[in-house]
């Protein structure tokens, strides 16, 4: 445990006991509130009951989790390096509520798997096949943005997030699913639509629409400054149909991964290859370091996640 010795306070006896949910709850309504009288009212208890239970916690850690002043509460730098595992503990306490009930009433345990929305049609068949095989087990599943995907799987809101790589912390696991590259989308008619694959220097004439957020977007525009290429003025978009409702009518072209393509191929589009270069984002299967101690059974549904992704997701599929 790295020592702060600013914050440092005698370290507690073999009596002191350990800290209870109640005690994290006041400390987070405390460090969010970053004042006793509102934390207090939050958690609807006294003030002097809310700065006992800060002080325990206090005791117990052997450092100093606040400055406080007459007017100003501030977290120490022990504080805030203890405020996300605060709030770790707290959701994975919450879910084990939540499946403990699940596992009394219906004789299930639940899994939360976060996915990213283009690969959500994917993740649904693949959770259901695995739910037919595993009738012991409740999946609950979401979509969202790579980076709120990767916070909700630290902080213990989900067990295992499909997304696409990016930095990995010490404590998450990767796994490779598949690798999603860049896609022209053309209308049937336009003079590039019979090509097999293209440069992307040879879209230099055209309307270029791609999603502007994001990774995706992080790609696809380096793609095209480092061939003096510039997005569309006219058209901004960030939903697959609107690209494609644009694209099809003849008013621009598109740049998108080809896992967004899927299901959305109409008789009025072609899906071209883009090279020089060509642009690979890793789509990857994320689970926290220490899951097969804390949810053997979401642990164990990796091995079978992967492989049943890769399948759906190949190319040739």
């Amino acid at each position: 445990m790295q020592t702060f010795s600013t914050a440092a306070l005698p370290r507690p006896t073999a009596r002191t006991q350990a800290i209870s949910l109640r005690q994290l709850r006041f400390f987070t309504a405390l460090a969010e509130s970053a004042n006793f009288s509102r934390a207090a009212e939050r958690m609807t208890v006294s003030q002097p009951a809310l700065s006992a239970a800060i002080r325990q916690i206090e005791e117990h850690m052997g450092l100093r989790l606040f400055d406080r002043s007459t007017h100003h509460v501030a977290l120490t730098e022990a504080g805030a390096a203890f405020l996300p595992h605060a709030r770790r503990l707290l959701t994975t306490a919450e879910n084990a509520f939540v499946d403990m009930s699940d596992a009394a009433t219906r004789g299930k345990s639940v899994v939360r798997v976060g996915v990213i929305p283009s690969v959500v049609p994917a993740a649904a068949e693949a959770i259901a096949r695995l739910g037919q095989a595993r009738p012991d087990v409740c999946f609950h599943l979401c979509d969202g943005k790579n980076d709120s995907l990767m916070a909700d799987l630290r902080s213990g809101r989900l067990d295992i997030v499909v997304g696409v790589l990016g930095r990995v912390e010490d404590d998450v696991e990767a796994s490779l699913i598949t690798e999603d590259e860049m896609m022209l989308a053309a209308p049937v008619g336009h003079r590039l639509a019979s090509r097999a694959e293209l440069p992307w220097s040879a879209l230099e004439d055209d309307e270029i629409v791609h999603f502007t957020g994001g990774s995706i977007g992080e790609l696809s525009s380096a793609a095209m400054r480092q061939n003096n290429l510039s997005p569309s003025q006219r058209f901004r978009v960030d939903q697959v149909g609107s690209l494609f409702g644009l694209v099809g009518a003849g008013m621009a072209l598109g740049v998108i991964p080809r896992l967004y393509a899927r299901g959305y191929e109409t008789d009025k589009i072609r899906l071209i290859p883009l090279t020089a270069p060509t642009i690979r984002r890793k789509l990857m299967l994320f689970q926290r370091a220490k899951l097969r101690e804390e949810h053997p059974t979401a642990s164990g549904l990796v091995s079978a996640l992967a492989p049943a992704l890769a399948g759906i997701l190949s190319p040739s599929a």
